[in-house]
C-alpha cells in the first residue's frame, strides 16, 4: 500500500503586527489545511496546494517571518489515519455549522407557511438564503479531501432546502395567481 504524501508548512512570525498572523491563518483555513502542531500545517500534495503554501509562505517572509514548505510521509502506521481524522474532524465542524443553517432555513419556511405569508418578497429572501447555502456547501466540499462523515447528510439537507423552497414557491404562486 502506497503511503499518503503530505505538504507541510512550518512558519514563525513576529508577534506584531497580528494582521499578518490572522491573514495566514485565514488562508490556511480557507485552503482546508489542518494544524498538527505549533505553526505546522498540512495538506495533501497537489499542485494547487503547493501554490497555496507558496503564496502564504511568501507573505510570511515579506513580513519578517520564516517559512518552510516540505513534502513528507508519516512513517508510523497509525499516523496517516490520524491525519485524515484531523481533516475529517475539521470538515465535520464546518458541516455542523452548515447543517445548523439548514435547520434555520427549514424553520423560516415553516414559519412563513404557517403565517400564510405568501408573497414574492419572501420567495426572493429565501432564494437568496438558499443560494448562500449552495455556495457555502461548495466551499466546504472543495476542501473535504477525505469525504468526512457529515458530507452526505449535508448534501441531503441542501436537497431538502431545495424541495421546501420549491413547495413554498408553488404555494406563493397559487395564492397570488388569478384563477
Amino acid at each position: 500500500m502506497e503511503s499518503q504524501e503530505w505538504l507541510m508548512l512550518n512558519f514563525t512570525l513576529p508577534k506584531e503586527p497580528s494582521r499578518v498572523r490572522v491573514s495566514a491563518w485565514r488562508k490556511l483555513k480557507k485552503s482546508g489545511s489542518v494544524n498538527i502542531g505549533q505553526s505546522m500545517w498540512l495538506l495533501p500534495v497537489s499542485e494547487e496546494h503547493i501554490a497555496v503554501f507558496t503564496e502564504i509562505s511568501g507573505d510570511i517572509i515579506k513580513n519578517n517571518g520564516e517559512a518552510f514548505i516540505m513534502k513528507s510521509v508519516f512513517i508510523s502506521i497509525g499516523n496517516a489515519d490520524d491525519i485524515t481524522g484531523f481533516f475529517n474532524k475539521a470538515r465535520d465542524e464546518e458541516y455542523k455549522e452548515f447543517l445548523d443553517k439548514c435547520e434555520d432555513f427549514f424553520r423560516e419556511i415553516g414559519k412563513e407557511t404557517e403565517r400564510e405569508n405568501f408573497n414574492f418578497a419572501e420567495i426572493e429572501e429565501n432564494e437568496s438564503e438558499y443560494e448562500k447555502l449552495i455556495e457555502w456547501l461548495k466551499k466546504i466540499t472543495a476542501r473535504d479531501f477525505f469525504t468526512a462523515p457529515l458530507q452526505l447528510p449535508s448534501n441531503e439537507s441542501l436537497e431538502k432546502c431545495k424541495r421546501l423552497l420549491a413547495e413554498y414557491s408553488e404555494k406563493v404562486y397559487r395564492f397570488n395567481s388569478e384563477e
